[in-house]
Order: C-alpha cells, then structure tokens, then sequence
C-alpha cells in the first residue's frame, strides 16, 4: 500500500503524458493548522487540514533539533493523502522534569513566535508554503521568580481615589536580554558606561539586562526585548500578574502580547503598584518619522487585580495612551507625591530568596530613626537615573529636587539643601537624604547600585506644624539641576549614532499631606 500511495504521489505531483510536462502550481495544496499548546508532561497535537481543493500529498511536521532531543513519543510523518477539508493529528510528548520545563523556559520568546521562527513547522509534499502555527506555551516560571506571585502587601501606597492607570511608557528598546559583555551591549544598542571604581557590578557598567537576570525577575528569559511599565493608583494582586492580562497596540494598528509580565523591581511588599511589560513594541524612531513603530495604548483585559481599601477589585477594562520616551524631553517624570510619617512597615521583601540581598534600602536604615522622621515619597513613570546607567544616590537631593513650602499667608519658599535646617513660622524642616535606593550601608561612588524602581524616598525631619506647609516637589531639570533619564539613557558613554531616550521634562508635582491618614493598604499578610 505505501508502495502505491508514494507511486500515486510521483504521479501527482510530476503530471502523465506529453513527457510529464503538466504544471506544478495546479497541483500544489493549501495547508491550515490549529494552534497546539506547548506544556512539559502533555501530548502536544498539531493537527494539519488541507483547505485547497487538491490532495495534500505526504503530510508531515517538522520540529526544531533542540526540541526534538526531548520529544517522545513522536508522531511526525503521514506517508498518505489528505483530500479537501480532511485532516490528521500529529503529536509528540514532553517529560514532566525540571530540565524539559528549564530549556522549554529557555526557548519561550521563541516558541511565543513560532509563526515567525518555525521551532514547530506543518509541511507537505506539494504545499504551497510550510505553517509555523501561532503556539500557546504553558510551563512553569523559574523557582526563584516565585517569590514574587505571592499575595503579601504590607503599607502599600494608595496613589489615587480610583483604581486606575496613571502611566504607560515605551521606555527602551531591544536590551531586555542582552549576553553580558560590553560588545553585546553595545550592539543592541545599551549604553555602556566608564566607571573608574575597580570591579564593579556589571549593573553599574550597563542598564542592559542578561537573559539568566530576566529569568529570575520575570519568570522567563527574554532577548533583545523592549520594555513597558505600566503604573497604577492602588498596588495589584502578585498572583493575578501575567502578560496574557495585557493588550498593546501599536501605530501600526497591531495588537501585540507581552512576553513577560512582573511587579520587578518595584518588589518590596510596600510597593507593588507597578507592572513591568518585556516584548516586542517598536523600534526607535520618533513618531512621524517613516518606518517608526510604537506602542499607542495599552488595556488590562484580563486576569489582573488591583487591591484598594475595600480588598481587590477586578483592573479588566483600564486603558492609558502609551507615552514613547525616544520623544523629546519625554524621558520618566514624577506622577505622584504624598508626605507621611515614617514607618518602614512593608520595606523589602523578606528573608532568604533571590531578591533579599539589596534590603534594607530605607530611611530609618540609612539615617537612623532619630532623623529619619517623614518620608516625601515620589512615585515615578519608570526608572530614574542621572544618565540611563548610573544610580541616583542617597546625597543627590540638591542635584535634582526643590521641595516647594507655602505659608498660610500664601508666601512661598524653597528647601533646596539637604542637611540644612529651613526655619518657617511653624517651626523647621530638614531634608536628612534620599532613600529607596541602594542598600544601606553602601559604599557612594561610581560603581554604587541601587533598586532603579519607581519609588524614590526624600527623607525630612523637622516640626510636624512646618511639614504640613510642604505643597509641592519641583524637578526643575534645567538651570543647574540635572534631569533623570530611564534604564535607556545613553550614560557617560555614549556610542555615537545610536539613539538613545530622552531626558525627562521639567515638573511641579503637588504633595498629598498623609500625616494623619497615611493612605496604604495591607493584604494577605
């Protein structure tokens, strides 16, 4: 039979008669495929139709060398036809071990682009073109990443009446997984920066992220991915945080989904409210340059919770206009800022995972609790630094902020030193530092590293009557004052040609007074 049927193939395929001169095209056949699902310890089922009206002729799925070392069970050829509308199941099976679920993990982004890479490719004798069908891949994030999906808020800063998303940024392009080395770096386009420190962090050299890093902080590994985070008003439910929750669409029109989603680094159980997003948005040019693509907005539609002070309410629904940081004067800024008494109740992220190390991080653990008395806390639209690369320190105070204070007459004045008492007819105000920032005890210098989060602390003491007249934060960015960059700023080393983020604008942010009521939220702890 299988004699006959590969003798009927020949025949189909090269024509009979006048020398077997017949054309080709007429016989070749249209294939569809379903959409399989990718899971260590399942069958995954590909199953091929023809959706043309001639015979599909020997039917058969290819997979990737990698993947098929690991596949049992395959069942990968059909030496038969398939006429119109027919179809048939090819299958092969995944292990349930650790070390199919790791390299599974390792091909993620690739298997999430199958129809464009092929690790899974539907074929036949005489189609018109093979099918890399769209895959849905279902493993478990890395162990070390779980830490981060438990449901723990503690203090956790509540930015707005409604639960809503205050910002969305198209931060940086193509150095979300990048092998570490300055010349990988460089040529996706990261900065690289000139520390004078011996034997820094490779953190303090480069903003871009290796993909072992990426595992850990978001669950799986990306390459060469840009980067999105989206900010919210009240803190989101850890466990309810996946890419699928997200819907991007670009000026292109294309709707496109996260490869990874994650509350990192805005981890501490006192944050929370942040949901950083690794994909494929865009390129770098500007809008109405040709060929610029970019994200335009991006929807909660599904899965994801916020918890407010009534418990977690559903995110589904909320929507924001994407902001695109490779604009002008378009680099991260200040979206909130709220004054309350010190408490360091929710700070880091408890005892003995992978993301302990950097805590504590706080006011009290940098100056004491003799000074550190109030903390202005400033919530951010994404990372700040004073170049993309290097940290903000905790004695930058004067190089970037002024602390705006109004008397109940209307007169206003400014704190612009840190370490100097401001008298005020309600008595004095002093800035002690920043904090949120490295870890205590850290050496200031150029190879200092901090937590390059949302969240940046200025800390004060002084008379309580005299904090009350604190109205607003000011980054002047200008005139002295230096402005932030995000994680995609050129640093003090820039490569010539190659573009870079923008510096962020000027802004006058109103303080929340939260002396007597702090605003925060706690759950599951």
């Amino acid at each position: 039979m299988k004699y006959f049927i590969c003798l009927l193939s020949i025949f189909l395929i090269t024509g009979c008669g006048n020398g077997g001169s017949s054309s080709n095209s007429n016989l070749k056949a249209t294939i569809s495929v379903n959409n399989p699902t990718v899971s260590p310890g399942n069958t995954t089922n590909i199953v091929v139709t023809n959706s043309s009206n001639n015979v599909l002729i020997n039917p058969f799925v290819r997979l990737d060398p990698w993947l098929t070392q690991i596949a049992s069970n395959k069942n990968l050829e059909y030496p038969g036809l398939l006429l119109k509308g027919e179809s048939y199941t090819f299958s092969f099976t995944l292990d349930n071990s650790e070390s199919t679920a790791a390299l599974i993990r390792t091909y993620y982004q690739l298997l999430l682009n199958n129809s464009t890479n092929g690790i899974i490719q539907a074929n036949a004798l005489n189609a018109h073109s093979a099918v890399n069908p769209t895959l849905t891949v279902n493993v478990a994030p890395d162990p070390l990443y779980l830490p981060l999906t438990e449901d723990i808020l503690i203090n956790a800063d509540l930015w707005s009446d409604i639960p809503e998303i205050m910002s969305a940024g198209y931060a940086f392009e193509g150095i979300q997984g990048v092998p570490q080395g300055e010349n990988y770096v460089i040529a996706a386009g990261g900065a690289w920066e000139t520390v004078t420190t011996p034997n820094p962090p490779y953190r303090a050299l480069t903003s871009a992220a290796a993909p072992s890093g990426i595992s850990v902080g978001f669950g799986y590994p990306t390459y060469y991915a840009d980067a999105l985070p989206v900010v919210f008003s009240w803190p989101v439910l850890p466990s309810t945080v996946l890419p699928t929750d997200f819907s991007i669409t670009l000026n292109t029109g294309e709707v496109v989904t996260p490869y990874v989603a994650s509350i990192n680094p805005n981890l501490e159980f006192n944050e929370r409210s942040v949901v950083v997003l690794f994909g494929s948005f865009g390129n770098r040019l500007t809008p109405g340059t040709n060929g610029a693509i970019y994200p335009i907005n991006v929807t909660v539609v599904k899965n994801l919770q916020l918890v407010g002070p009534n418990g977690p309410v559903s995110a589904v629904g909320l929507t924001k206009a994407s902001t695109n940081a490779y604009e002008s004067n378009s680099g991260p800024q200040l979206l909130a800022a709220k004054l309350s008494v010190m408490n360091i109740m929710g700070e880091g992220v408890g005892c003995c995972n992978a993301f302990s190390s950097g805590y504590p991080n706080n006011g009290v653990s940098y100056y004491g609790e003799s000074n550190a008395q109030y903390r202005l806390r400033l919530y951010t639209s994404g990372g700040f630094s004073p170049d993309g690369v290097a940290a903000v320190l905790p004695t930058d105070f004067a190089t970037f902020f002024r602390i705006q204070v109004t008397s109940s007459n209307g007169t206003v004045s400014w704190i612009t030193q840190a370490g100097v008492p401001y008298s005020f007819p309600e008595g004095t105000i002093q800035v002690v530092g920043l904090a949120d920032l490295g870890l205590a005890g850290s050496t200031l210098n150029d190879a200092y590293i901090e937590d390059f989060d949302n969240y940046i602390d200025i800390v004060l003491k002084g008379d309580v009557a005299a904090m009350r007249r604190i109205t607003a934060v000011e980054i002047p960015a200008s005139g002295g004052y230096k402005p932030f960059y995000n994680p995609g700023g050129p640093g003090n080393n820039p490569t010539p040609g190659v573009i870079y983020t923008s510096p962020g604008p000027y802004k006058l942010q109103p303080v929340t007074m939260a002396i007597d009521n702090p605003l925060t939220v706690s759950y599951g702890n």
